[in-house]
This record gives structure tokens, C-alpha cells and sequence, in this order.
């Protein structure tokens, strides 16, 4: 019996290894689309390919790992390289969509970690950081063979038993602790404020002649391209969704605007180099100096779709008045787009799930008796009594999620290591979860249609009208569901009072859930799930067809709206509450817009900053383009658009991705596909 046992578990256990390997290959395939150079990777990686038995602590699991890699050198002033055949085998939800504190790899050697670790008092946490610290150890050696160079060999010998001194070593060692959390398994993984953190480095060499402006520009541009590499490897769901932001800019607590030679730097070598990723996004505040905000519309004009925008006047009051600590909410990050998160101090998981307003409306619909709803507060108080249903569900969902251990996260946590508790079991100061949201526009926009057409008009009831539902609006087509003047994305109060409602609801259905550990769960107005979410999802009366998409993030689709308006409405949805995580207004503009206005697009954005909107993301291209480019591949290998929170390359979306882009470029527009 024992023998068969072990053979069965032998079975299961190379079953494991193959649908990981084949989950490698997929990757591989959907960057080069080459089938014979697929089919080669894929022999040569069948003996190359390494996973540890989980029967190992999480820590000797990733020490393995580390002793397994395959180190390739791909530069003359850094070392960097992920091998993508050493994988661990992850059974349950890995920390995703974070960024490490990489000031705590700056200003602490390994040898005071390890100290740290010996002084700990013996159990699972300590081995599985102590053999974590072994592993990073001898992965250093490892690297320092096939340094090219002295100086490269003395930045990664340092990492041993010195703080960080110099741009060139800072650099180095954020990309040495970003390797070890792409490679740990970890997706989705952003890069912190980096402005910030290697101001320091960066005045200290130029004070000291060490380095030149140039020659600090020249590494960023290397840095930068080094991270791009492997981004095949690195994207979770589409291509070019790596998680890899460089938060720049920023208020202060004395309210001044933080800033330096690194925040241009970084944006003007993201224009330089025309790369999807890694992306930028700016922090921005009222007393911006007006030459940042023209640096970085200089960069969105080409095109490459950032930096965004996240606007500290209205971000940071809403982590302080959801209980971020307010030295905390001043330093704040974002999670893989544009969630909010505290590096350093927060386990918060901000991309947990997304909750998707219209199905609860959806399957009130199907599920009432219509005939007993007459007024608009009637149906309103109908949809909630759903809804709260559908967010106790999603919540308890959510709460019942367990966590791989994770040494790798918890280093970077001191508070993990103070009180020696792993972050997936609340070692960490903040422990909440967060979700994204999909759909509220078009459930607001299914709202006004029925308050018009059934309880103003009495063109239907609102059986008739939801039959036509039903049916797709098949041989209907003279049904203008989506003509109506108000609409989502409108400054329109009444649009705002049915909007901040439903937001309202769920805020006060979540205010006194917790999670496992202690944490909150927040939400935001955006997601990347406008596709996916909608694929096979009943039509919506809004005017919205069977598996069409939903209407992106916070954005309007009607024809032609002004971004004034758009700007307008986004900045009266209330964010208080838990309703801050990431809600991003989306727009179109046209190339020749942008270089035609672009004085007056500069004003227009600084001007939008003290209206109030929260966080902004842009497409700067034609419909002509977009349309050329999915028609004639071939002739834009480098056309680059923003998708969700992240730009990609036009050639490498799904077609409904590439559907969605042209016909909101054609609304923009004034046109129709």
C-alpha cells in the first residue's frame, strides 16, 4: 500500500511540474509567436526546468531555487537576469501586485539580517528566513563570478556587509532584490519611489565628481531597459502586465512638492526609449513646478501612455481618514497600477477580486417581480437588497483565500521580523484587502434609462423593457438606450446622486467586515476586468449587447464628451470611506490635439489637479491609427497603447482589446466604426 501511495503522489507530483512547465512555454509562445522557436525552448527547457518539493520549508524551497539559477551576463554595468525554468510550485495565492521597500536593501546589509535572525527565537519564521539569507548569500557568489567587471563585483560584494554607497550601487541592488521577487513567483511587482530613494545616492556622486548628469541618465536608460527584458516572463495577464511602476514626485507633510534632476530623468528616458514597461506614474499636487507637469505631457504625447496621474490632494486625505498612519499616507506607492499602498509596512493585497455592480442588478431583474417596482426608489431599494447579498458573498470569498507562506515579503517588512510573525499571518502593520470594481457605469446608466423610459415615459414597463433585455434588443434597434443627454461620465447631479449611492452602500455593507488578520476591505471605481467580466455577460440596459464590454474605468461613452466634463463629474463621485482604491478617469486624445494644444492641454491638467480628480490615465493616438495598425500589423511593430493600468504593444492584445481601443478612439472622436 505504501508503495502504491508513493507512486501516486510521484504521478501527481510530475503532473504539478509539467503544468507549470507548460505554463512557461505558453508564456514563451505568446511573445514570439514562433512555433518552431517555441518547440525549441520547450526541448531544451525540458531538462533545464527546476521545481522544489513543497515537502521542503518555504525557505530551503527558494534557497533550492537560488542554487539552481541560471545567471546570464546582459550588461556591462549590471548584473541582472530572471531564469524563467526555476520556479517554485505554488498551491495556494501568492502576495501579488506590491512593491517591496527597497530603502531596507539599501540601508541594511545581509550580515545585519542575518544578526537579526540569529537574535530570534527558534521556530518556522526564523528557518525559513535564516535559509532565505543562505540563499541570497550564495546567489551573490553565484553573480559575482560573471561580473563583467571590478566594479560590478564590489556592488553585489557589498550587498553582504555594507550599506549601499553610490548611484550606480543603489541601482544595482534594487535590481539584485527585484530578481529575487520576480524569481520567488511573486507577479505584478512595482518599484517604489524611486526618485526618492536614490536622491541621496545620486547627490552624493555628483557632489563628489564620481558621476555626471549624463552619466546618471545613461544608467537610468540601462536600468530601464534591463527591467523591460523578460517582460514575456513578467506579464501576469496580457503582455506588458508586469506591475512595474516607478512612482515619482510627491507632497510633502510641510506641504512642499518633492521633486529633483532623478524625477525628470526618468520620464525623459521613458520618452527616449519608447518602451511599454516598466511604467511611470506621477505623483501630482497643486504647487507641481509647471515644467514637470510640461515634461510629462511631452512624454504622453508620443504616445507611450504615461506617466499617470494619482493626485496627492485628494489621495493622501483619503488614506488618513481610512487609518493610514499620515507620515504613511504621504509616502505612499501604488500596488501594480494605481491601488494605494505603504511599502515597507503594508501586506495590503489591492487586486484581490472584482466586484461587478451589474450582476446583482442583473439578476434582480431576472428574479423580481417587476410588475411591483413603480418608482426609481422603489428599484433603487430593490438593487441594494441584492447587492448587499452579492457583497457579503464577495467579502466571505475573499476572507476564506490562504496565502502561501512568504519569507521573501516578510524581509521587508520590519515589522514582520519584530515580532516574528510571517505578512500572510499579520505581521505586517496594515492587513487589508482590496478590490476593484467593474460596471457601475453601465448600471447607472441602466437606471436612468428605465426611470426615463418606463416610470417618466411609460414607453415600457419595465417587464417589456427588460424582455427587449433578454432578447439582446434583437430587431429592436430603434431602441436609442444610449442616446440619452444624461449619462455616466456627465456632471449631471442626478447621474452623481444614483452614483454615489450605490458607492455609498457598499462603503457602509463593508464598514464593519474584517478579514482573518485584522484588516479592511476597500475598493476603487476601475479594474482591468472591463473584458473579461463582460465575456458572455447577459446584455444590460444600458444599451450594452450580450458579451459586449463594459464601459472602461471612469469614463463616459458618449459621443464626443468634453474631458472638462469628464473631469468635472470624476471629481464630485465621493471617495470617502473605503472608496479609495484607484479610480482612474480614462480619455482619448488625438496626436494632433495634443500638438496643437499643447499649452492649453498643460493648463487644462494643472487645472484639473485643483478641481479634484483622483488618479488619470490617457490614450494619445488616432482612430485612423489604430485602425491601420489592426488591419496592417506588420507596418506598426511598435505602435504602444495604455490598456488597463499598464501600455502594451497594439500587435500584442486579443482582438477585443484592440476592438475596445478603436471604437472609444472613434467616439472620442465624433465618429462611428
Amino acid at each position: 500500500m505504501n508503495k502504491i501511495i508513493e507512486l501516486i503522489n510521484k504521478i501527481i507530483n510530475k503532473s504539478e511540474k509539467l503544468s507549470n512547465f507548460t505554463v512557461i512555454v505558453y508564456k514563451y509562445n505568446r511573445k514570439y509567436r514562433n512555433m518552431t522557436k517555441t518547440i525549441l525552448f520547450a526541448l531544451k527547457g525540458i531538462f533545464k526546468f527546476y521545481m522544489p518539493s513543497t515537502k521542503l520549508s518555504k525557505g530551503m524551497q527558494i534557497r533550492k531555487i537560488f542554487q539552481k539559477l541560471k545567471i546570464k551576463r546582459n550588461s556591462d554595468r549590471f548584473i541582472y537576469y530572471l531564469d524563467p525554468l526555476k520556479i517554485l510550485n505554488i498551491k495556494n495565492f501568492e502576495i501579488e501586485n506590491t512593491t517591496i521597500d527597497y530603502e531596507i536593501g539599501l540601508e541594511k546589509s545581509l550580515e545585519e539580517m542575518q544578526k537579526e535572525n540569529e537574535n530570534m527565537k527558534d521556530g518556522e519564521y526564523k528557518e525559513n528566513q535564516k535559509q532565505l539569507l543562505l540563499g541570497i548569500e550564495e546567489l551573490i557568489e553565484k553573480e559575482k563570478k560573471i561580473a563583467p567587471n571590478e566594479q560590478v563585483a564590489n556592488n553585489l560584494e557589498n550587498i553582504k556587509n555594507k550599506k549601499a554607497d553610490g548611484f550606480q550601487e543603489a541601482l544595482q541592488r534594487i535590481l539584485f532584490y527585484n530578481q529575487i521577487v520576480w524569481q520567488t513567483g511573486h507577479h505584478l511587482n512595482g518599484l517604489g519611489r524611486l526618485d526618492k530613494i536614490l536622491d541621496k545616492y545620486y547627490k552624493k556622486d555628483i557632489k563628489e565628481n564620481k558621476i555626471t548628469k549624463e552619466e546618471a541618465r545613461s544608467l537610468i536608460n540601462e536600468f530601464m531597459k534591463l527591467l523591460h527584458e523578460n517582460f514575456w516572463f513578467k506579464s501576469n495577464a496580457l503582455l506588458g502586465d508586469t506591475g512595474q511602476v516607478i512612482i515619482l514626485g510627491g507632497k510633502e507633510p510641510n506641504g512642499e512638492y518633492f521633486c529633483n534632476d532623478l524625477t525628470y530623468m526618468f520620464i525623459e528616458e521613458t520618452e527616449k526609449l519608447q518602451l511599454p514597461d516598466p511604467k511611470v506614474l506621477l505623483r501630482v499636487a497643486k504647487n507641481m513646478p509647471r515644467e514637470l507637469m510640461e515634461t510629462s505631457v511631452k512624454c504622453i504625447k508620443t504616445g507611450i501612455g504615461c506617466p499617470l496621474f494619482s493626485n496627492d490632494e485628494v489621495v493622501i486625505p483619503q488614506l488618513i481618514n481610512f487609518g493610514y498612519d499620515e507620515k504613511d499616507a504621504y509616502s505612499y506607492v501604488t500596488a501594480a497600477c494605481w491601488e494605494p499602498l505603504i511599502t515597507g509596512k503594508s501586506f495590503d493585497q489591492n487586486n484581490m477580486k472584482t466586484i461587478v455592480f451589474l450582476k446583482p442588478f442583473t439578476e434582480m431583474l431576472n428574479k423580481e417581480n417587476l410588475e411591483e417596482i413603480k418608482n426609481q426608489e422603489q428599484l433603487m431599494e430593490k438593487y441594494k437588497t441584492y447587492l448587499e447579498k452579492y457583497i457579503d458573498e464577495f467579502f466571505a470569498e475573499l476572507d476564506a483565500r490562504k496565502f502561501e507562506t512568504d519569507p521573501v515579503m516578510s524581509l521587508f517588512i520590519p515589522h514582520c521580523n519584530q515580532v516574528e510573525i510571517d505578512v500572510t499571518e499579520g505581521g505586517a502593520i496594515y492587513n487589508n484587502y482590496g478590490a476593484t470594481s467593474v460596471s457601475l457605469a453601465n448600471t447607472v446608466n441602466s437606471i436612468i434609462n428605465i426611470n426615463k423610459f418606463v416610470f417618466q415615459d411609460k414607453k415600457y414597463t419595465l417587464s417589456e423593457l427588460n424582455e427587449l433585455r433578454k432578447n439582446n434588443f434583437e430587431n429592436n434597434e430603434n431602441i436609442q438606450l444610449k442616446d440619452q443627454g444624461i449619462r455616466y461620465g456627465k456632471d449631471d447631479d442626478k447621474v452623481l446622486e444614483i452614483t454615489n449611492m450605490i458607492t455609498k452602500w457598499v462603503d457602509e455593507m463593508l464598514e464593519n467586515k474584517t478579514n482573518r488578520i485584522g484588516g479592511k476591505l476597500k475598493f476603487g471605481l476601475s479594474a482591468p476586468s472591463y473584458i473579461d467580466e463582460s465575456k458572455d455577460f447577459e446584455a444590460s440596459l444600458d444599451g450594452r449587447k450580450k458579451g459586449d464590454a463594459f464601459i472602461v474605468h471612469i469614463s463616459s461613452d458618449i459621443t464626443s464628451n468634453p474631458y472638462t466634463e469628464l473631469i468635472q463629474f470624476a471629481s464630485k463621485i465621493d471617495y470617502s470611506g473605503n472608496r479609495f482604491n484607484g479610480n482612474v478617469i480614462d480619455f482619448m486624445v488625438t496626436p494632433s490635439f495634443m500638438e496643437n494644444n499643447f499649452e492649453k492641454f498643460t493648463d487644462f491638467l494643472i487645472l484639473s489637479i485643483d478641481v479634484g480628480f483622483f488618479q488619470m490615465q490617457m490614450n494619445v493616438v488616432s482612430s485612423e491609427t489604430l485602425i491601420k495598425a489592426k488591419e496592417h500589423p506588420e507596418e506598426f511593430p511598435n505602435l504602444i497603447v495604455r490598456v488597463w493600468g499598464f501600455s502594451a504593444y497594439f500587435n500584442d492584445l486579443p482582438e477585443e482589446y484592440k476592438n475596445v481601443l478603436i471604437e472609444r478612439a472613434l467616439k472620442n472622436e465624433g465618429k462611428s466604426y
